[in-house]
């Protein structure tokens, strides 16, 4: 649950009476979970058009084109929405969330709900909050971006699997990516200070869950300015699973293996000439080097009342 939020950053009881609501196709759950959301929020009184996308490049377009309405509505996973990112950002209206993906992180992480009224509901009552997003490669992103076995999970999940057991493909994923990972060598720049370091998963974003149950930090918040990163640099298989309690509450701590810390700005560049993937919102969409920073409060969503309590 968020602290309270700065001043200005949220807003409530200013329900919408009509939005634009598009949907990936593509979601795990968008077949069986779209029709309840839309029927729910028009009981509500909200007056809805639907957009089904029939790619992320179409919907960016359309986003762009769309006449001002109260709310724009995304219903996906992770990915959907901070490949929207680009248009969602340039507009005046809030963001409304349908937790359609596999994992569904960043939603978990405000605290909206997986079941189509329940979310539906979280948008009827108007509660707003404003919260970080961040910028990699002059992209801008909404959650965390990793490098290390976390891409090695993301290319495995590229099949059926994801679609068919949801999150209980992760941990099959985790064993299968391991037997091939190799640790990377990194020079990591941090608000100017740098660091040389070998690790097997690095992870830094301004949200606070990612990869279907990690936890980038308990003590994150998504509205307070700062990028949070850690780095663990495992020895054998043994240790990932003296690793893997902090690595899902978020509490693993400096030493032994592990670094933590904040930052506004974070840099992250290979020792070797070769390139490495980097997973952004469960996507591999960049690669090293690569600049990261956070961008405070810039992204408006309807979120639960408490969040702000």
């Amino acid at each position: 649950m968020l602290n309270s939020a700065p001043p200005d950053s949220t807003s409530g009881g200013n329900p919408p009476t009509r939005a634009d609501c598009f949907i990936n196709p593509n979601a795990r759950a968008a077949q069986e979970m779209a029709e309840a959301f839309i029927e729910a929020l028009e009981q509500a009184g909200i007056d809805v058009t639907t957009h089904w996308m029939t790619s992320c490049e179409q919907a960016l377009d359309d986003i762009a084109k769309l006449p001002e309405t109260d709310a724009i509505l995304v219903g996906g996973g992770d990915g959907t929405i901070s490949g929207l990112l680009p248009a969602l950002l340039e507009r005046r209206e809030t963001i409304g969330i349908l937790p359609l993906g596999t994992a569904n992180d960043f939603a978990r992480g405000v605290g909206i709900p997986t079941t189509p009224q329940a979310a539906a509901k979280i948008i009827s009552e108007g509660h707003r909050l404003a919260v970080d997003t961040g910028l990699i490669a002059d992209r801008p992103f909404l959650n965390v971006a990793s490098l290390g076995i976390s891409v090695e999970i993301a290319s495995l999940h590229e099949d059926r699997a994801k679609k068919l057991l949801g999150r209980f493909a992760y941990p099959i994923r985790w064993v299968q990516a391991w037997q091939k990972h190799r640790p990377l060598r990194l020079k990591i720049t941090t608000d100017g200070k740098s660091r040389r370091a070998r690790c097997s998963l690095l992870a830094v974003g301004c949200g606070r869950h990612y990869g279907g149950g990690l936890t980038l930090d308990e003590q994150a918040q998504l509205n307070d300015g700062l990028l949070r990163l850690y780095y663990v640099a495992p020895r054998n298989a043994l240790h990932w699973l003296w690793f893997l309690p902090g690595l899902w509450r978020g509490t693993l701590k400096e030493g032994d293996g592990a670094h933590t810390g904040t930052a506004q700005e974070v840099t992250i560049e290979t020792a070797s000439r070769r390139a490495k993937k980097v997973n952004v919102d469960g996507e591999i969409v960049a690669q090293t080097p690569i600049s990261i920073s956070i961008r405070p409060q810039s992204l408006t969503i309807f979120a639960p009342s408490t969040q702000a309590d």
